[in-house]
């Protein structure tokens, strides 16, 4: 990282970027609200897809010392949505529901609402 000419510490351009690797297609059940949230923020507010944003919750979902299990409101529906992570974060759902025995889709509902708490925090 370095400074602009006003101070401010600016990322190089290339860190902005992931490694390149396969992606992984995966058929997981996910809170309506949850969805319509993220399809908002990636058609108005960030230059990502849905499904990219999905893969940056998981990536930033750390459960080493707590797992929160939300409870899901009455009314809302869980939808199956076909999504892409890259590989690597398939690999670390795959050992988060081997180590904490919840089911891939149960994992990736708390990353996400995880991650929009996190962001409507900002």
């Amino acid at each position: 990282m370095k400074e602009n000419d006003l101070g401010d510490v600016v990322m190089e351009w290339y860190k902005r970027f992931y490694k390149k690797e396969k992606w992984v297609k995966k058929s997981v059940e996910i809170e309506g609200k949850l969805y319509d949230r993220l399809k908002e923020i990636a058609e108005n507010q960030l230059d990502a897809s849905v499904n990219k944003i999905i893969d940056a919750c998981v990536d930033d979902l750390n459960l080493e010392d707590k797992v929160i299990i939300y409870r899901k409101e009455k009314d809302e529906i869980n939808v199956a949505r076909s999504i892409i992570v890259r590989e690597s974060i398939y690999k670390k759902l795959e050992d988060l529901r081997e180590k904490y025995g919840i089911s891939i889709s149960k994992i990736i509902n708390v990353a996400i609402r995880t991650g929009l708490e996190r962001y409507d925090k900002r």
